[in-house]
């Protein structure tokens, strides 16, 4: 199996940018995605300026709750933000993405800004996904659809399909292959995708390798969040297990470059 270890949120706080580069620099991580408009934007894309072994995405915001700010103008995304251009939370922001009653002209034109501070930075953009995962939903995949080959981009995260735990309560658990179908015929993605946040798995390393070598296809994505205290400190260990774990059962560890 190909094996993405894919950190999110590089970019947020000086602590995750710590965490994420620290495992890095231990050989955890394949890539990670930048979320450009955050206090810590500017280490974390200086950091993957010199990593050209590595991949380096975006992290695609839509909603707040830390300080999300808009890459556009605020008066140019007026149905995505409030006049001091904040992200609601979101909820709200996923009910009216049900509803599509979101105007997909103002999230191109907010994906496009997110992606122009990435690739002005100098960093090249392997892939994108998206903070809470907003992509899968109708309104943000037809933004991509429409603004990524504008970009050279066609890589895009898939829905999570692989759990330890049943999120019952969860609506990706049970619709999430409807939401899969049209990434995969849209862009080049994983065969299966893993994030131990989205049920709040603790250890997970050891459970997950002892069921890769049952998982069809022959790529995964994990998605992590590393940072130096609770779920983010275990999130960043589980990582390092999980990468020297695969690696000594003949997996293989690989960037977002090598999918597709």
């Amino acid at each position: 199996m190909q094996i993405v270890v894919n950190a999110d949120d590089f970019g947020a706080s000086a602590e995750t940018v710590g965490a994420t580069i620290e495992s890095f620099e231990q050989g955890a991580l394949t890539s990670a995605t930048i979320m450009p408009t955050m206090p810590a934007a500017d280490e974390a894309l200086a950091y993957a300026r010199g990593r050209a072994d590595a991949s380096f995405g975006v992290h695609l915001t839509f909603v707040g709750g830390g300080g999300e700010r808009c890459a556009a103008d605020p008066e140019d995304v007026p149905g995505l933000v409030d006049g001091s251009g904040r992200f609601p939370r979101a909820r709200p922001v996923r009910l009216r993405a049900l509803a599509r009653r979101l105007p997909v002209a103002e999230i191109e034109r907010e994906v496009s800004a997110q992606l122009a501070l990435v690739r002005e930075s100098g960093v090249e953009i392997s892939h994108v996904d998206s903070h809470r995962h907003l992509h899968k939903l109708a309104p943000f995949r037809t933004a991509l659809e429409r603004v990524l080959p504008r970009f050279g981009i066609d890589r895009v995260r898939t829905v999570q399909d692989v759990y330890l735990s049943r999120p019952f309560l969860g609506a990706t658990y049970w619709v999430g292959s409807l939401w899969r179908r049209p990434l995969r015929r849209a862009f080049r993605t994983t065969d299966h995708f893993y994030m131990p946040a989205s049920t709040g798995d603790l250890g997970w390393a050891d459970e997950l390798l002892r069921r890769v070598g049952d998982l069809p296809g022959a790529t995964l994505e994990v998605g992590v969040h590393p940072g130096p205290d609770g779920w983010r400190d275990d999130e960043r260990k589980s990582a390092g297990r999980l990468a020297a774990g695969a690696r000594e059962l003949g997996h293989e560890l690989v960037s977002w470059r090598a999918i597709g």
